[in-house]
């Protein structure tokens, strides 16, 4: 026998509600309202590396925006958070949400193992939807690899990412230099994948 659990659906008023008073930072997905998991310290370090890279070189007329800026994607209608995001000219909101920006032109995700399907599946394929972005970044929180999806030259989304490991620098649209995968993971991870920070 099979049951079925019906619970009611949260509308977009009821998560930002929710997101707004809470501690902890939610994402919107299908009416559902999630709460989103903090990361470890590996996750919050090579954060960190990443915000401190993209800062320091992105192109005038850029920002770096930090994993508190909320996202607002038309195509599926859900709020999403990334790891960090670069928007160049002037930012557009959602029409309903004040907070919630529309145009990223890179967007950052640190893998973790709780949230590694999402970034990798159904988030990668909702950011890509937007016709701003041209660069989705995956970083490894246990092993120094970084994956890019990027779009073709005809403006279509490649179906495999660049990778890149130790030894290798990739580039980024809108960043003025490349990134070495090196200046991410040094003191956090050995060229095993091990922990450093333990």
């Amino acid at each position: 026998m099979r049951v079925m659990l019906h619970l009611p659906r949260a509308t977009y008023a009821d998560y930002l509600a929710a997101d707004h008073t809470s501690e902890v930072r939610h994402e919107f997905i299908d009416g559902v309202i999630i709460a989103m998991a903090g990361g470890s310290e590996e996750h919050n370090v090579i954060a960190g590396n990443l915000a401190r890279l993209f800062g320091l070189h992105k192109a005038d007329g850029c920002r770096y925006y930090t994993p508190d800026q909320r996202f607002w994607i038309e195509e599926t209608q859900r709020g999403r958070y990334s790891d960090g995001a670069i928007i160049c000219g002037r930012s557009t909101r959602a029409a309903h949400d004040q907070y919630a920006l529309t145009n990223p032109v890179v967007v950052l995700e640190v893998l973790s193992p709780s949230t590694e399907g999402d970034d990798e599946g159904d988030k990668r394929h909702d950011f890509q939807s937007l016709t701003s972005l041209q660069a989705y970044v995956l970083a490894a929180q246990d092993e120094r690899c970084v994956r890019v999806y990027r779009r073709d030259e005809r403006g279509a989304w490649r179906d495999e990412p660049d990778v890149y490991r130790d030894g290798d620098s990739f580039e980024l649209p809108r960043l003025t230099r490349a990134i070495a995968v090196a200046e991410i993971y040094d003191d956090i991870l050995d060229a095993a994948g091990r922990s450093l920070l333990r």
